[in-house]
């Protein structure tokens, strides 16, 4: 598993965890205010760095198949056409 990817993991595994101890807390009847702020930081640093984590595999995937059609149309068409060809249907 890539570094990303455990981070990623990790920190959503942060998160469930001060949720649930945020809400037990609640349910005991204890204050929990600066937890819950803590938790509600740790989402948006999940949304953050899921975000981080989609743009980042889009953009691998898009050279990796930018690399197939070179490879399967470059003998055929040329290198020219195929980068071309890739380009238009990788394009953002």
């Amino acid at each position: 598993m890539e570094f990303s990817k455990k981070m990623l993991v990790l920190h959503i595994l942060i998160s469930v965890i001060l949720c649930g101890i945020t809400v037990a807390g609640t349910l005991l009847g204890l204050d929990v205010t600066a937890l819950a702020v803590l938790s509600g930081t740790s989402l948006v640093t999940d949304g953050t760095w899921g975000g981080f984590y989609l743009w980042k595999s889009k953009n691998e995937n898009r050279a990796k198949y930018a690399q197939r059609f070179l490879n399967r149309f470059a003998d055929k068409y040329g290198a020219d056409t195929a980068l071309r060809a890739a380009e238009i249907v990788l394009k953002d």
